[in-house]
């Protein structure tokens, strides 16, 4: 749970917990919860399953210095109940501090199949 900063790039280290808030259908699927590290507060991701592995989508994480917007692009390794799951994300810009923000970051996690309740990690580095 660290933030360092390094010509201009800020490191990130993020533990999140999401509980499913909507789901629509059997694909897509809004989830809040929080963030706890380099960036912490509450998040909100939009998520649209494909093929019951692929899942692409948004997250925003809110904090009192603006919103950081990320992109996910992922895969889940199986179809059971608790499943875990690894991808990429790219800081696509936001408001506040992360209004020009940049980067790419790493994500991996577990998800209950059940609830759709999800724990995830993710490192990553970004310019703002």
């Amino acid at each position: 749970m660290s933030s360092s900063q390094a010509a201009g790039s800020t490191s990130v280290t993020e533990h999140v917990t999401l509980k499913l808030v909507k789901r629509t259908g059997s694909t897509k699927l809004e989830h809040r919860g929080r963030a706890t590290g380099s960036v912490a507060g509450p998040v909100r991701s939009v998520i649209t399953l494909s093929h019951s592995v692929v899942l692409r989508g948004t997250v925003t994480i809110s904090t009192s210095r603006g919103k950081l917007r990320l992109e996910v692009d992922g895969r889940a390794r199986s179809l059971e109940l608790r499943t875990r799951f690894t991808g990429s994300a790219t800081i696509a810009g936001g408001t506040g501090r992360y209004a020009n923000a940049r980067g790419k970051g790493t994500f991996k996690g577990v998800v209950n199949r059940s609830t759709w309740a999800v724990t995830i990690d993710a490192t990553g580095s970004f310019t703002a």
